[in-house]
């Protein structure tokens, strides 16, 4: 957060910087807008300037408000005892970005080509699965000694309790296309822009939590084979492709935008 909010201090003064130096449009950072955003990347708030009538710079931070699951329960059978998880999960995606839009048709239009970088937290979901005590457990799911020689790649601790995780890279390159100024033509205080383009995050890891307290390690859906019954296997095998496949986050967004000078 505190890198974000440095990103934000030094393109204000940047560009309070040059407003004293230059007058002309075609100058650089002799305008300041700000906006607000909601969208498939959550609320955004941003800071802008203009680069000459043929680009701009936008820094800020896109964020979902956390989100909470209360426990389900789904049904399980492990080594022939029947029993309900309880499951809790949770979501949370916060992202700075640095944002270049491009406009190839100078002043003649809004529309504009963008490319930067977001960057923020890597773990974006979390769970946990509580074991039913009524059905016990006699040793855990995936034997994997070449992961963690003391126990198993899935196996609920001393409490019961197995901790899953999904995370991507946590800087993740932008491209994308759009419609209206980040800092609204002169003349104008409030516009309206559009974006819509795709942030690259890589492949997702599934991870869990080793019982014994040891650290995160890789899974996949074969290391729910002992926990799940062999008919739901395949929602799970199809979970994991689906998963594995999902490399980007997309984006489209409606912003409101301000011309602060």
């Amino acid at each position: 957060m505190k890198k974000i909010s440095s990103c934000i201090v030094l393109l204000l003064m940047i560009t309070s910087s040059a407003k004293a130096q230059y007058v002309d449009d075609n100058m650089l950072f002799n305008h300041l807008g700000a906006s607000v955003s909601l969208g498939l990347d959550g609320i955004g708030i941003e800071a802008a300037t203009t680069a000459t009538q043929w680009a701009g710079i936008r820094a800020g931070i896109n964020f979902f408000p956390n989100i909470t699951v209360n426990p389900s329960d789904i049904s399980y059978t492990r080594n022939g005892n029947k029993g309900d998880m309880g499951v809790k999960t949770k979501f949370k995606k916060v992202d700075g970005k640095i944002l270049i839009d491009g406009y190839p048709f100078g002043a003649k239009s809004s529309f504009h080509v963008t490319a930067g970088l977001f960057f923020g937290n890597s773990e974006f979901l979390t769970a946990e699965l509580k074991e039913d005590p009524n059905a016990p457990i006699n040793g855990g799911i995936v034997p994997a000694p070449e992961r963690n020689p003391v126990g198993y790649a899935v196996d609920p601790n001393e409490d019961g309790i197995i901790k899953l995780r999904m995370k991507y890279n946590s800087v993740k390159p932008y491209i994308g296309i759009g419609i209206g100024r980040a800092v609204p033509a002169a003349g104008k205080r409030v516009a309206v822009a559009a974006d819509l383009g795709v942030q690259f995050h890589g492949t997702p890891k599934v991870q869990a939590y080793s019982p014994e307290g040891t650290g995160w390690l890789d899974i996949k859906a074969e290391d729910f084979g002992a926990l799940l019954k062999d008919k739901d296997m395949d929602d799970v095998e199809d979970a994991f492709d689906i998963i594995e496949k999902v490399k980007v986050w997309p984006v489209l967004h409606i912003r409101v935008t301000g011309r602060i000078f």
